[in-house]
């Protein structure tokens, strides 16, 4: 009986724990929003499962047998044994209620590595790189004009070849390469950063606007830091960091993991050996954390 009562215990206690995460707005924080429902929907199992454990608690009490489901384990004689198999859930569960809940950021990206290029399952090829004109440097960009003049028509289609695994990223490049300000939208920041560096030469000299977190590592020296979001597939334990490395004289003023929002221009440095998409700005603002921190995968992407 009391073997059946602290399994109860420890099953009604998860089930509270994921209603707390939802009341408090935490819920977030954990999975992805595409996974709440059924978040929420295993809360209803535990109950469920709880109901019964009391239930056969109750048997016992009485002494009937309660109804066979086939699941039922004799519990072991050690005491010791019993309290470390229980333990292994009422550990998370206590660390669940009493820890407060934490972001991810720049002590986790060292870890994981950030992506300076948008997602690694779409890759420039020498096609793409080879069919507009090559632009180092955004000083020797040509400077802007009106929307109508830059380019049009085949012109544009030029800069924009794909194949059948970056079709949606062209016709998503030809809808930035229209604006005169590129921000970087929280729907779409993964998709928005992989485009940008699939056709880099087209954007180089283009004005960009992201938001993000301050992640440095040593070897960017003092006047450069990335401006990252981690992204959550799933929940949190796959977030992984991208961002744009980011030029400016004072960066250092920056703490790591204060929240920013940079406006500048589009180039190209070198980092690790690596030709990377960089913002020369020209505007920086603190702002405060957004309620949620993540950015998501938009699954709906050239649909």
């Amino acid at each position: 009986m009391t073997h059946h009562l602290i399994r109860a215990a420890i099953l009604t206690g998860f089930a509270m724990l994921i209603v707390y995460l939802d009341r408090t707005g935490e819920m977030i924080l954990y999975i992805a929003p595409r996974m709440e429902l059924y978040v929420k929907l295993s809360a209803i199992g535990l109950y469920a499962a709880a109901i019964y454990q009391v239930y056969a608690a109750l048997q016992k009490r009485m002494g009937n047998q309660a109804p066979d489901c086939d699941c039922e384990h004799e519990p072991s004689p050690s005491v010791f044994k019993n309290i470390v198999i229980y333990g292994l859930f009422v550990f998370p569960l206590l660390l669940g209620f009493l820890l407060p809940t934490g972001t991810l950021g720049s002590a986790l990206a060292a870890k994981k590595g950030i992506s300076l290029s948008g997602s690694a399952g779409v890759e420039r090829s020498i096609s793409q790189s080879s069919t507009a004109p090559h632009i180092t440097d955004s000083s020797s960009a040509p400077p802007p004009s009106n929307q109508g003049e830059q380019a049009s028509g085949s012109s544009i289609d030029t800069l924009f070849p794909y194949d059948e695994y970056t079709e949606a990223h062209a016709a998503y490049g030809k809808k930035l390469y229209t604006q005169g300000l590129i921000s970087v939208p929280e729907k779409q920041f993964i998709e928005t950063l992989t485009t940008l560096d699939l056709y880099r030469e087209a954007f180089i000299g283009k004005e960009v606007e992201i938001t993000g977190f301050v992640y440095r590592e040593e070897d960017m020296g003092k006047e450069r830091f990335a401006v990252s979001r981690f992204a959550m597939n799933c929940c949190s334990a796959d977030a992984l960091p991208y961002g744009l490395m980011i030029i400016w004289p004072k960066a250092m003023d920056y703490a790591d993991d204060e929240w920013i929002t940079v406006k500048g221009t589009l180039t190209t440095s070198t980092y690790l050996d690596n030709e990377i998409l960089t913002l020369e700005a020209v505007k920086l603002e603190r702002i405060k954390a957004p309620e949620s921190p993540y950015v998501y995968p938009d699954l709906d992407f050239g649909l």
